[in-house]
């Protein structure tokens, strides 16, 4: 019994330790930012692109390398002599071969640059283009911010309209045994039945599609949130106990830079330094290299035998590059850079005037919620009201059933609209608090 026990414990933990459990927005928020995938690719996308740094940083360090060549020269080069030179006769001439068919050469080469300005502008190109990743970082996590608050919200909206309509149905089982009663006695006519018949199994279907919808908004948050759709998540927060004092008023958040707005004035900066860069390609370079050389030559394949010489070869100087005249391709490289500052510099403006656009929608939206909020809540809860009434005096037969029938629906629709509402405040109320780095 103790193994059991013990066995029984094990698992219980197991499964408390696989759970989630998140009670508010923030929480979820956190949770998302920390273990989302798309963040953490993104953030590994980070690492790899800083190794770019060593790469241009490499360009103006020494290079130094080793080197080996192999030549069979199958034809060598003859040049005609006089032959006087040679002990012959005047006016004659003789040929002379210039070289062994096998060259064999070992070395090593070292360059340093000295002066190489586009190699240095590489250097604050590539810290901008960190930059830019950064701030694409900050761009994709206020956007799953914004997707989370909703799916969250939504989540929640779902569960609390699948607690309403199991309330429904529980109101339309009653009415419909009520009368299958009055049925059985022949008080009402089997069409009535059916109505009410009709109506309970209308509920019970909305109840399974809210269902359904839940589980589908649960699982996009586990997703989000980087859950496996088998792991628990427990949201302990209840849509419907909100209070409208919970709501704050939109003049209270205080909106700081959006990220979008900061990515387009660094693609701004980025293009000025590529700019800069094209215009640094007109400076000369000049650079400083040594080689040193070990070859033989030999008219057989015996590179091996010591007994014939290695001819050692040495050099050091400088090398200095000028470009004068590229074919065009250096004038229409700053003219195509130009050109992409000046579309950065619209895309800028366009962007803040989207955020502006959008920033003010979210907050009208909010306000207008805010002032619908209290009235849809008392909307709501005179509406239920008005069904118990009305089905107490459905029940004693002073309301035929179409007059019952109106009270419900009304009461559908106040339930509905104080659900969205509810949800659109608290929503859009999670959006300015992301937007205003709260």
């Amino acid at each position: 019994m103790n193994r059991y026990a013990l066995s029984g414990l094990m698992f219980f933990s197991l499964t408390v330790n696989a759970q989630t459990v998140v009670t508010t927005v923030q929480e979820v928020l956190a949770l998302a930012r920390r273990n989302n995938p798309e963040l953490i690719n993104a953030r590994q996308n980070r690492l790899t692109q800083a190794q770019q740094r060593t790469a241009s940083r490499a360009n103006l360090l020494p290079q130094a390398r080793f080197f080996t060549n192999f030549d069979y020269n199958f034809a060598l080069p003859v040049q005609l002599v006089p032959a006087e030179f040679l002990g012959g006769k005047p006016g004659e001439f003789r040929s002379l071969q210039f070289g062994l068919p096998y060259v064999l050469a070992a070395g090593t080469e070292v360059t340093v640059p000295v002066i190489n300005r586009p190699a240095r502008a590489d250097l604050g190109i590539v810290e901008q283009n960190l930059r830019i990743t950064d701030t694409q970082t900050l761009v994709l996590q206020d956007e799953i911010s914004t997707q989370t608050a909703r799916v969250y919200h939504a989540t929640l909206l779902t569960r609390s309209a699948i607690a309403l309509t199991r309330r429904n149905l529980l109101a339309a089982d009653t009415l419909t045994q009520i009368a299958r009663d009055r049925l059985d006695k022949g008080l009402i006519e089997p069409l009535e039945y059916n109505r009410i018949r009709s109506v309970q199994l209308t509920t019970a279907d909305v109840l399974y599609q809210n269902e359904l919808t839940y589980v589908r908004n649960l699982n996009q948050l586990k997703l989000i949130l980087g859950l496996a759709p088998t792991d628990s998540l427990v949201l302990s927060q209840d849509l419907t106990i909100q209070s409208a004092t919970t709501a704050i008023t939109a003049s209270v958040f205080s909106p700081v830079e959006r990220p979008q707005v900061t990515l387009q004035q660094a693609r701004i900066e980025l293009s000025r330094l590529q700019l800069n860069r094209e215009r640094l390609q007109r400076w000369p370079t000049l650079s400083a290299y040594g080689r040193f050389t070990e070859q033989a030559q030999r008219s057989q394949i015996n590179f091996l035998n010591t007994n014939q010489p290695w001819y050692t070869i040495g050099v050091a100087g400088l090398q200095f590059n000028w470009p004068i005249f590229t074919g065009g391709l250096r004038t229409s490289n700053i003219t195509r850079a130009r050109l992409q500052l000046k579309v950065a510099e619209s895309e800028l403006d366009y962007e803040r005037k989207r955020q502006q656009t959008d920033h003010e929608d979210v907050r009208n939206t909010y306000n207008q919620a805010i002032r619908s909020l209290d009235l849809n809540r008392q909307n709501y809860e005179l509406n239920n009201q008005n069904v118990e009434i009305a089905l107490i005096k459905y029940r004693s037969g002073l309301f035929a059933y179409d007059q019952y029938l109106n009270v419900f629906n009304e009461a559908l629709t106040a339930q509905n609209r104080y659900l969205n509402n509810l949800s659109t405040v608290f929503i859009n109320q999670t959006i300015l608090q992301i937007r205003s780095g709260q």
